[in-house]
């Protein structure tokens, strides 16, 4: 769909600004202290260090799947096949959310990490390392590690009540490469941290936008864990203002119109791994205000 240039002078002033005013502080290094920190740095890195292959078991809402995954690190892509739909099921490639050990220091302020003996998945011995927010603008997870690399071999994802919305367990996995995160976690904080702050700007509690498209108009969001794409489009003369959301598994999705003085207005829509409560801030932060002239 074409753009007027109307509503893109509208995105411009709802991309460069947010009528809520959350503080943004420089990055600063913290101390990594005990086991469980150790885990959660893992997990945020080893899919930079290591590579995998096997089936897993994906369940939500009652329904389940049996996955087989080939992931190679660093090629930022992995590749799929969905084994319950057909008998020879084609390749789906997937981008998975890029986490680094520099969001670590952040995620401390809105998470708090908790280790403990953990299960044999897929032969391999693990940690459980469950991941509480400590607010309702995110939700919950316990995975379990693999106690050589840190691969998450099963997660769980729990709304803010603790109620399960969705869970995978590899069945069989082949790992290779060293996750040298896992083995020096401080060293890999402080490594990410001394290379470029790649949080964008502030735009709710620990939520920090990490990329943007101008075509469509659309942006992305991550606390470090939690990720949620933003898009915008123009709202039809014809379509009433309102909001909508549906939660499948842990995946929600969220839509608003909101009318604009002398002009159509825009339709919201957020698409992520967060509660209500946080799309609808989403969407607030992000409200066009008059068009730029």
């Amino acid at each position: 769909m074409r753009l007027s240039r109307s509503f893109l002078s509208l995105l411009i002033a709802a991309l460069c600004y947010s009528p809520i005013s959350w503080s943004q502080s420089e990055p600063a290094a913290c101390a990594v202290s005990g086991e469980a920190d150790a885990a959660l740095i893992g997990l945020l890195e080893a899919h930079q260090h290591i590579s995998f292959s096997g089936t897993l078991l994906y369940e939500r809402e009652g329904s389940r799947q049996f996955i087989d995954v080939d992931w190679s690190a660093g090629s930022g892509e992995a590749r799929l096949r969905r084994l319950n739909r057909v008998e020879d099921p084609s390749t789906e490639t997937w981008t998975p959310p890029a986490f680094t050990a520099g969001r670590f220091c952040d995620l401390l302020k809105f998470y708090i990490p908790r280790v403990e003996q953990g299960r044999v998945i897929a032969g391999r011995a693990t940690h459980r390392l469950a991941i509480q927010p400590k607010d309702t603008l995110r939700l919950g997870y316990v995975a379990e590690i693999d106690r050589e690399s840190g691969l998450p071999l099963a997660m769980v994802t729990v709304d803010p009540d603790g109620k399960m919305l969705e869970r995978y367990e590899f069945a069989t996995i082949n790992l290779s490469g060293i996750n040298t995160a896992y083995a020096d976690p401080q060293m890999a904080v402080l490594t990410e941290m001394a290379r470029a702050d790649s949080r964008g700007k502030n735009v709710l509690p620990g939520y920090y936008v990490i990329e943007g498209h101008a075509t469509p108009a659309a942006f992305v969001v991550s606390d470090g864990l939690a990720t949620a794409s933003v898009f915008l489009e123009p709202l039809l003369g014809v379509t009433a203002s309102g909001e909508a959301g549906v939660m499948k598994g842990a995946t929600l999705t969220y839509t608003r119109g909101v009318p604009a003085t002398g002009q159509n207005g825009v339709l919201i829509s957020v698409l992520g791994e967060v509660p209500l409560v946080t799309a609808r801030l989403l969407a607030d932060a992000i409200r066009p205000t008059s068009p730029v002239p």
